[in-house]
């Protein structure tokens, strides 16, 4: 939103110690990335932040937040300067206060699998009533990211869906608190972060956490066939909406409000859901994946809460791109290349194996993966990576790369499946890994139609293996 230097001292909880005549149009924490005409946020950490304040205001910085005590800085001159005692608490407040003149709905999206894309398809959704829209992006879901979001453009958003991401417990709590949502989706509960959540139970309880901020009449979105969520439902007092998404006829428990009946997996997926109301839905979703039917399904639950008019809403879902590289499909002379390389964890895994299969009847060539590691799964990794790979080679599938030093358990259990192309390269940092990475993805997919799947968490970055392959395939 924008801010006075009078108003920005209020909202921040701070005194106003110099008035600049700039405006003040959204906020920044890094002076080597900076935004003219905005906030200057010095955090204190591994460095003190008020160490660049004179280099974010020689490049365009129009105000900054000061900790308690300091002096103002030599080359400050013109620029707003409030003093606060702490400045991510004063952040924070920033973000509250702008969070508070939102009067449409706000959506939260928390969960282990599928936040992103969701995220995507929940703003195309809002877009079709409300204008404009605040979203989050690239990857500001922290407590860093969420308040800077609130506190950026759009100024005066009439709805807003925003990302949180959580790697221990309490973490969701505190950013549900500065967003107070109307409505919350929870994608999926899977294995991540063991290092710190320990068990899926843990996870489960982290990803419910902005449950408890919920006000009533707003609504919670959750999957209806995730049974660690049942101890954190509502109670009815609470005056909660719940709208369950997931698959149709599944045995016992209660029928979802958005039930996936269909889904056939291609260059576009084709994703048949059936509300409540019994109206059914027919989308062609541009991101690959089977998984995707659900996070569709879960904006379509938003919709369905807020009285959307649901005619323009296929067309809107419709046209969401990947984002990044979360199921990127590149078609490259007979060959599909599926970029699914942004993150990983055994529940993602297996849902992009599970849809790299399903094209078996579509693609008379070979089906292959690239996997690289899965990163922060503590003591049971090799457990976990190993269990990856037998899967693979459950769903038949024809050749597996393992690029990392923790693959070598994910081709261990490929081979031990009956898969007989197997390969590993656990230097994934080598001078060569990638070239030889990319020549044996050639070798592999030969002439007939086929598709390479790759799969990894992003700090192995297997996306230069894409991106060598793009420049030496055919082009699309």
């Amino acid at each position: 939103m924008l801010w006075t230097p009078e108003t920005l001292a209020a909202a921040a909880g701070g005194r106003l110690l110099q008035a600049g005549e700039r405006p003040i149009a959204a906020a920044f924490i890094d002076s080597r990335a900076p935004r003219r005409d905005a906030l200057f946020v010095p955090i204190v950490a591994a460095r003190d932040g008020h160490a660049f304040i004179p280099a974010a205001a020689q490049a365009g910085a129009s105000a900054c937040l000061l900790g308690a005590g300091r002096p103002i800085p030599p080359g400050c001159e013109g620029l707003t300067i409030v003093e606060v005692e702490d400045t991510l608490a004063g952040l924070s407040a920033l973000a509250r206060a702008a969070r508070s003149r939102i009067t449409g709905p706000v959506v939260a999206i928390t969960g282990s699998n599928g936040k992103t894309t969701t995220r995507a398809f929940v703003e195309a959704t809002l877009a079709t009533g409300f204008d404009p829209v605040l979203c989050t992006r690239g990857n500001f879901n922290n407590h860093l990211g969420v308040p800077l979001t609130l506190v950026g453009e759009p100024h005066e958003p009439a709805a807003a869906v925003l990302e949180l991401g959580m790697s221990a417990p309490g973490e969701n709590d505190h950013l549900a608190e500065i967003v107070a949502p109307d409505v919350h989706v929870i994608t999926s509960i899977a294995l991540e972060h063991l290092e710190f959540m320990g068990t899926l139970e843990a996870i489960a309880a982290a990803e419910a956490e902005p449950i408890a901020r919920l006000g009533h009449g707003s609504a919670l979105i959750v999957p209806s066939d995730e049974p660690c969520l049942l101890p954190h439902l509502p109670k009815p007092a609470q005056g909660v909406r719940v709208l369950r998404v997931g698959p149709a006829g599944l045995p016992g428990g209660e029928a979802p409000d958005v039930a996936i009946v269909e889904v056939e997996v291609g260059v576009r997926t084709r994703a048949v859901l059936r509300l409540r109301s019994g109206e059914t839905l027919e989308l062609r979703l541009a991101t690959f994946g089977a998984h995707n039917a659900r996070n569709a399904a879960s904006a379509v639950a938003v919709a369905v809460h807020l009285g959307l008019d649901l005619g323009p809403l296929v067309a809107g879902l419709e046209a969401v791109d990947p984002v990044g590289d979360r199921g990127r499909l590149r078609e490259h002379g007979p060959h599909l290349l599926i970029a699914d390389c942004y993150n990983a964890n055994p529940g993602s895994m297996v849902a992009a194996l599970d849809s790299l299969a399903m094209l078996r009847g579509r693609r008379p060539g070979r089906l292959i993966a690239v996997l690289g590691d899965m990163l922060e799964l503590g003591p049971t990794q090799v457990e976990l990576h190993r269990a990856v790979g037998a899967h693979a080679a459950a769903l038949g599938l024809d050749a597996v790369l393992g690029f990392g030093p923790c693959a070598a358990a994910i081709v261990e259990g490929a081979r031990a499946g009956g898969i007989a192309a197997t390969h590993l390269l656990e230097h994934q940092d080598g001078p060569d890994a990638v070239e030889r990475a990319a020549a044996w993805v050639r070798e592999q997919l030969g002439d007939a139609p086929g598709a390479a799947l790759f799969k990894g968490s992003r700090g192995i970055r297997l996306e230069r293996v894409v991106a060598r392959l793009e420049n030496q395939l055919p082009s699309p």
